[in-house]
């Protein structure tokens, strides 16, 4: 049996909100190219199927959740990080009752939520040396505690690739300390990686649009986007209640920009120190 864990992200790009890494695992002894999970696919193919509903509606078996679903259940059940809201006021309770439980195949495992909110986003990119160091060490951070959470037998990982980046090897060897390390190859379109970590032999490759190719990928981006899509509801409307016909965000830079300035006294009255809603772009 070889565990197959794959990850991505959303919110990678935008000014408000928080970006959600995610991973998802399977165990089985098929092909990666034979991983089942019907309607699984890039989550801006399915989002813009329907919006949130059409992630809501494919994730319902993965969640592992019953009917209605609540963000704070959610982040109880699948957070490497626990719930960060106490510390971000504006992120209310959301609940969802488009999941429908149901049975996953055979052959998956969990998935995992790593939610990174502006403070923790800020300071992060201020000791990795920007948000592109701060992404990989958030999603080997999932990645780690995926194979500690099943220990035995070889790993196939596959990671969409994180922007433009091509070479890997040191940052796996910061991040996961393996005894050995090969690299495969690293051209524009993959990079991959054989590693040998606490008895295991773990490949590890970072795909350009891994989410449109790996089922697992694809599984982890779905996962991500339906996150942080609950995230910007509940901002949306915390400061719905406070500030007349405004208009929602999802977060994105202009539009971003746009929502600051209509929100501006609002928070003004809660005394918010920058950083800890904005994030550094």
């Amino acid at each position: 049996m070889a565990l197959h864990i794959g990850t991505d992200e959303a919110g990678y790009g935008p000014l408000l909100g928080p970006l959600v890494v995610a991973a998802s695992v399977y165990e089985t002894d098929e092909e990666r190219s034979a991983l089942p999970g019907e309607g699984i696919d890039d989550s801006k193919v399915v989002y813009g199927r329907g919006g949130r509903a059409a992630l809501a509606r494919v994730l319902g078996p993965y969640l592992g959740l019953g009917t209605p679903v609540s963000l704070r259940d959610l982040l109880a059940h699948l957070s490497v990080r626990g719930d960060p809201r106490a510390d971000y006021p504006w992120y209310g309770d959301v609940i969802d009752a488009e999941p429908r439980p149901g049975s996953p195949p055979d052959a998956f495992r969990r998935l995992y939520i790593n939610p990174v909110c502006e403070r923790d986003f800020n300071a992060g990119c201020a000791a990795a040396g920007g948000k592109a160091g701060l992404l990989f060490q958030e999603t080997m951070r999932l990645v780690r505690r995926a194979l500690a959470d099943a220990p035995e037998g070889r790993a196939v990982v596959v990671c969409d690739r994180h922007g433009g980046r091509r070479r890997y090897a040191a940052l796996l060897m910061a991040e996961l300390e393996p005894a050995t390390l090969v690299t495969e190859r690293e051209t524009p379109a993959v990079s991959s990686y054989r590693l040998r970590r606490r008895g295991r032999d773990i490949r590890i490759r970072f795909v350009r649009q891994a989410d449109a190719t790996d089922k697992a990928a694809a599984l982890a981006s779905m996962a991500a986007k339906y996150v942080r899509e609950l995230f910007m509801e509940g901002l949306n409307a915390y400061f719905a209640s406070r500030v007349a016909d405004l208009r929602p965000t999802a977060g994105y830079y202009q539009d971003g920009r746009r929502f600051l300035v209509d929100i501006e006294g609002v928070l003004g009255e809660m005394d918010c120190e920058r950083d800890t809603f904005v994030r550094v772009s």
